[in-house]
């Protein structure tokens, strides 16, 4: 299981990377090891499973325990984008997409949060990853289905 927010790499690597990687949105692919990304989940699930055969744990399925993109409070935050990662995310999911070092493997994928968390630490845009703000209101319509 890993924990995966290409939102914080975006954030740390904005110079190098486009939103547009992060987000699924990607007019262009990138390389590497003679495999093509279109998004940047897909290349980290991929450099995480390459680090672990390299290591010598060969065929180990690898789960997204979490990862989602914040509504508010950071660079590239809000709802618009999270509601387009994520609803990337869930489709990727519900359709069986694998990635292109495991193309027959159905990714399965946790997203964080439900709800913002106003007590968590860290940076501000940490407490805003909820599907709903702490009042409990829906901030956007993410759909778990294949439609």
């Amino acid at each position: 299981m890993v924990n995966l927010y290409p939102y914080e790499v975006y954030v740390s690597h904005s110079n190098r990377i486009p939103l547009e990687y992060a987000l699924f949105k990607a007019d262009a692919e990138f390389g590497d090891s003679g495999l093509m990304y279109d998004n940047l989940l897909d290349a980290s699930i991929d450099a995480f499973v390459h680090a672990m055969e390299r290591e010598g744990f060969q065929g180990i399925r690898v789960v997204v325990a979490e990862t989602g993109w914040p509504t508010a409070c950071g660079e590239a935050a809000g709802v618009d984008n999270a509601l387009t990662y994520n609803d990337n995310v869930v489709r990727r999911a519900v359709n069986g997409v694998g990635t292109p070092k495991r193309p027959k493997e159905e990714m399965e994928v946790y997203m964080f949060d439900l709800f913002d968390e106003n007590e968590r630490g860290g940076d501000e845009y940490q407490k805003h990853f909820g599907i709903f703000s702490l009042a409990g209101v829906k901030l956007y319509d993410l759909r778990f289905s294949s439609n």
